[in-house]
Parts: structure tokens; C-alpha cells; sequence
């Protein structure tokens, strides 16, 4: 039984290997037909703007509440709490979506192609980057209110 299910997760993580992968054509694709892209031309600012979007939409898929209902449609309820779903694809979606690092790849994929879809691309990661640079000022006020305030 466990090695049928530890197959399952197997196959299951090889399908999401190949939707990746056909995901970073469609994004090399879209950005040749329709964006700007010089490897050249990236600098520091490119950079701040891509890590910032790509944290934000890192937050919104794991943690925000706005995107709950879409992590209840892959997870099992325990309760009031959601846990991972217990087999299929499933497992793989929630596991993904409970996991920064592995959301961190396909958000910043999304967050690259969307950069570097010419104006209305940087425009959009600009917004999500401001709202990223929010977030992460916001979570270091709780950090810093907190350690003052030990209660």
C-alpha cells in the first residue's frame, strides 16, 4: 500500500514537472511573440520589482484569505482546518499550495513572463510588486511589534 501510494506521488509530481516545463515554452513563446526581453537590460531595479511581485503572489497562493476558496476545492477538511488531500492530483495541488518553495517556482515563472510582456506586463508587476513591498513592510511591523511587546 505504501509503495503505491509513494508511485502515485511519483507519477503525480512527474506530470507537474511536464506541465512546468510546457509552462516555460508558453512563457518563452509569449514573450518572444508579444514582449521585450534583453538579458542585457537587467538590472537591479528589473530585479526588486520581479522578487517583489513574485513574493506577492508566493502570499496570495499560500496564505491570503482571498484564495482560501480555491485551496478548499483541493483540500480535505479536518474540521475547520484544511489538510492535505490524501491521494491524486489532488495531493499534488495541495501540497503545492501549501508550500512556499514550491509555489516560489511557478509564481516567479508567472511573475517573469508577465514582466516582460512589454509595457502593460511591467505595469501589472509593478502593482503586484508595490503591493508585495506592502506586505512584506507589513509583516515586518507585526515582527517588530511583537518582539516589543513580548505578551
Amino acid at each position: 500500500m505504501r509503495q503505491t501510494l509513494r508511485d502515485e506521488r511519483h507519477f503525480w509530481n512527474g506530470i507537474a514537472l511536464l506541465v512546468f516545463i510546457a509552462m516555460c515554452a508558453a512563457a518563452i513563446w509569449l514573450v518572444l511573440r508579444y514582449g521585450t526581453f534583453d538579458p542585457a537590460a537587467i538590472g537591479a531595479f528589473d530585479l526588486v520589482v520581479i522578487g517583489l511581485a513574485t513574493f506577492r503572489l508566493i502570499h496570495l497562493l499560500t496564505y491570503d484569505k482571498i484564495f482560501d476558496m480555491v485551496r478548499a476545492a483541493f483540500m480535505d477538511r479536518k474540521g475547520t482546518r484544511l489538510k492535505t488531500a490524501e491521494r491524486g492530483w489532488r495531493r499534488l495541488v495541495s501540497e503545492f499550495l501549501a508550500c512556499i518553495w514550491c509555489t516560489g517556482m511557478w509564481a516567479a515563472l508567472i511573475a517573469v513572463t508577465i514582466y516582460f510582456l512589454g509595457t502593460w506586463g511591467r505595469l501589472t508587476a509593478l502593482l503586484i510588486a508595490v503591493a508585495g513591498l506592502g506586505s512584506l513592510l507589513q509583516l515586518v511591523s507585526k515582527a517588530l511589534a511583537a518582539q516589543a511587546d513580548p505578551d
